[in-house]
């Protein structure tokens, strides 16, 4: 009988920054113990409609979701780009990037939301995502996303803190 789970299937919750590599390393190394691929995911908050409406007013309704398209395109090559730098510099090039499945740019009313419904279409054995030590007044007071998902998953969450003096390893981030 085996007692360690069985994890197949990964999902990686990020920010793209400079801690994000230190937080794909736990990822990764989950990935290769037990043989899974990883889904990487940016979730952000959509507009509210009173911010859309006042972004409206000064480069017009068109613009825009010009702009969110161009910004979901970037972001997805900005993670390409990072993660391809992340493999090259831990010399694991040819089997690093492989373990990713697939890269996601999400947007809805609560990041935490779409992190569990992802985690739930993709069946997901496991998230993967950092905390972070400094928060806002607002964050203390309805919670960070990374405590939202915590409370609400019915999957394991790991939750990676980044240690004071790691920046510098991660400064191109992932």
């Amino acid at each position: 009988m085996n007692i360690l789970p069985d994890i197949k299937k990964i999902l990686y919750c990020m920010r793209i920054g400079p801690n994000s590599a230190y937080i794909y390393r736990y990822a990764l190394a989950l990935a290769e113990k037990f043989d899974a691929t990883i889904t990487v995911m940016h979730a952000r908050e959509a507009l509210s409609k009173e911010k859309e409406a006042l972004i409206n007013g000064y480069i017009g309704p068109d613009s825009i979701h010009d702009i969110m398209e161009q910004e979901e395109q970037d972001s997805a090559a900005r993670i390409k780009e990072h993660l391809k730098s992340f493999c090259a510099r831990i010399g694991k090039e040819s089997n690093c990037g492989n373990r990713v499945e697939k890269i996601l740019i999400v947007e809805g009313a609560s990041p935490a939301r779409e992190i569990i419904k992802q985690a739930g279409d993709m069946e997901a054995d496991i998230i993967i995502m950092g905390a972070h030590a400094e928060s806002s007044i607002l964050e203390k007071l309805m919670g960070s996303t990374t405590e939202k998902v915590i409370r609400r998953s019915s999957i394991p969450v790991l939750v990676v803190q980044v240690p004071v003096g790691e920046q510098e390893f991660t400064a191109s981030g992932i």
